[in-house]
This record gives C-alpha cells, structure tokens and sequence, in this order.
C-alpha cells in the first residue's frame, strides 16, 4: 500500500477545548494504491437531514493558507481547514476506502522544527495539460508538501497518469520516476513524443509496443485496432482486476479513459485516449506507439482477436451460404473461434475506413 502525506492547517474543535488552532500531517493510507488523492475527514460537529455527510472531498495543501471543507462519510461530521500548531493529538477516521490519520504538534522549541513545509512547482507540457483542472492548464501546480514524497506521488497528486509521462526534469536535470523531492523545486513534466535529441537516454516510457488490453468502454476502439492487425485484448466484463492481471501476465499496454486505473502502480505501460470518438481514438493510439508502419489489416479476427488463416473454399463450404458459395473464391479462418471471413459487402467499408487511417499519416 502506498503512503502520500500532506502538511497543511486545520481547526478541530472537538480535539482542542479552547478552540486553538493546529498545524497537522495527513498521512493517507490509500486501498488501493492507485487512489492516491488525499480524500479528508475530521471531527466536530455530527450530520443532520439539513446538512448530510459529504464523502470525496479532495484536499490539498497550499503553503498553509487554505480554508478547504472537509466531512466524514461515517457518522457525518464536519471541520475547517484554516490555522497554525496545536497539542499533540492523534485521531483516524475512514473516507471511502482511504483510511486518514490526523497528527498535531506542539510549538515548542523542541518540536517547531520537525516539519518544514516546501513548494514543488510543475509545469506540465504538451497534451498532458487534458489532465489537469480549467484552473491549471494555463500555468504551473503548485503543490505544498511536508516531508520527502516521489516525485511520481507528486505528478498523480496533480491527476497526471505515470504512463503518460515519458520525461521528468528537476530544475532541468533528468531523474526518474523514484526520484525523491525533499525541497523547493521546479519540475518539468513532458508527453511522450515531446522529447528532444538531448534528452533520448532519460525517456521513462517504451514506444515499441504491439500487444493491447482495452476496458470495457473501448470496444470501438479494440475493434479498430483488430481490423488493422493488433493484438488488443478486450472483455467487456472484466473487473479491473482482471484487466491488470491480464495486463500484466501478457504484458500488454494498458488502453483506458480511467486516469485511476492507469495510475495503479502494476501499470508499466498505457494510454488514456483523450477523444472520446473512436475514430480519433484508433488515430490516437497508433500515433502514441507509432504503429503505423506495423499494420496489417484482415489478419486478426475482429471477435476473438486470434489470427486469421487463409483456407480454400472447400476447407469452409458447409459453413458458407449458397450465394457466398457462387461469388467468393478467398476465404480466411480465425485460429481461435474458426468464424470464416471473406470480402462480402462490407468489405468495401472496411477498406475505406483503413485509407481514412492511412490518410492521417501519408
């Protein structure tokens, strides 16, 4: 399980009689890892019909200023993010599936020193700005932390997928994913095909990638990819454990509009689509891993994704219908499911949508 901190303010009544104001960590033990936003929950004041619990209630540090709401799913209570140091106190609580414990300290000469809050600045370049917030695309992130953090923590914290991060640089030197932000720092962040001559050694991400699991949402998608001879695994019920296993075992790129589930730690490889036409998406990805010179259309059943094999019309006569018999002379068999393909009146669209692709990259 993963461990992301943030260091920010609050006000808890209910923990402090006199109402003094604290200085608190966050540490969220994220089930599973991939949920990896810090969702806040402390206690005051209990719920009521008039003012029911809220659960999700993203919260984020911001050099100790913020005023950000925050409420408890179970047993419905509420608090103000605001305020500086406090007595030590310790208290826990559940949001979801993200179990929170809150730490206060005390201003003492002993203890003033502990927790130095810090600003990592990041500027994310290219079409990775599609995950980020309307406020944020034009500018740099912020983001105030208070002890050592990845600096992949640091990227997802913003919404950024590691998958579609090909290049990271701290105040302009290259470092990886596991690379560790202890201080202020200026991080640059880039897409793949965003990488300079310079830089070619330190990419994080493999573009020679021909294997394929899609979710459930991406059926279009697959299919596409099955017409232009890609291997793309796709099951429209499987959970997601069942996607990253498969993923896994078969190494195979993950392809998927979940920003959460791309996150997910086992992920090596991915891609979110950003249109939601899957059209552009097939465009999309074969731009990403730069297949275009790998297609090989009607070499994989659309059905099963096994290949297909060229057989003679007596192989498949009693599979044929009679006029199919009379007109056709090429046939082709899928490997797995054996459903017999030749090019019947859909052929035609087919071949035209294959150029349509073939158009976007002459």
């Amino acid at each position: 399980m993963g461990i992301i901190t943030f260091v920010t303010t609050a006000e808890v009544p209910s923990l402090s009689p006199h109402g003094q104001q604290a200085a608190v960590a966050l540490s969220s033990r994220v089930i599973p890892p991939r949920l990896n936003r810090v969702k806040a929950a402390f206690a005051t004041a209990p719920s009521s019909r008039r003012h029911p619990p809220l659960c999700g209630k993203f919260l984020a540090a911001r050099d100790g200023k913020s005023s950000i709401p925050a409420a408890v799913c179970a047993g419905g209570k509420w608090t103000v993010i605001t305020g500086k140091m406090n007595r030590s106190v310790r208290a826990g609580s559940w949001v979801g599936r993200a179990e929170l414990h809150l730490s206060t300290l005390t201003p003492t000469q002993e203890s003033s020193g502990d927790v130095r809050a810090f600003t990592v600045r990041l500027k994310f370049h290219g079409n990775l700005d599609f995950f980020l917030g309307s406020r944020e695309r034009a500018g740099i992130v912020a983001r105030g932390l208070g002890e050592r953090t990845s600096v992949k923590d640091v990227i997802e914290s913003c919404g950024v997928p590691h998958p579609e991060v090909d290049l990271i640089l701290v105040d302009g030197q290259p470092v990886n994913f596991a690379h560790v932000v202890e201080e202020d720092r200026m991080v640059d962040v880039y897409p793949v095909g965003f990488l300079s001559t310079q830089f070619k050694k330190d990419r994080l991400q493999t573009i020679c990638v021909k294997r394929f699991i899609a979710d459930g949402h991406l059926g279009k998608l697959a299919r596409d990819l099955r017409l232009l001879g890609f291997d793309v695994a796709y099951n429209p019920h499987a959970q997601d454990r069942q996607l990253l296993q498969t993923m896994k075992t078969e190494n195979r790129a993950l392809l998927t509009r979940d920003r959460r589930l791309l996150m997910h730690a086992v992920v090596q490889t991915g891609y979110c689509p950003r249109s939601q036409n899957a059209d552009e998406q097939t465009i999309e990805v074969i731009r990403r891993f730069d297949l275009f010179d790998s297609i090989a259309p009607f070499t994989r059943c659309l059905r099963c994704n096994a290949s297909l094999q060229k057989v003679t019309k007596a192989d498949v006569i009693e599979k044929l219908e009679p006029l199919t018999k009379i007109y056709y002379e090429q046939f082709r068999r899928c490997t797995g499911c054996g459903q017999v393909y030749w090019a019947g009146s859909h052929f035609s669209k087919l071949q035209k949508r294959l150029e349509q692709i073939r158009g976007q990259f002459s």
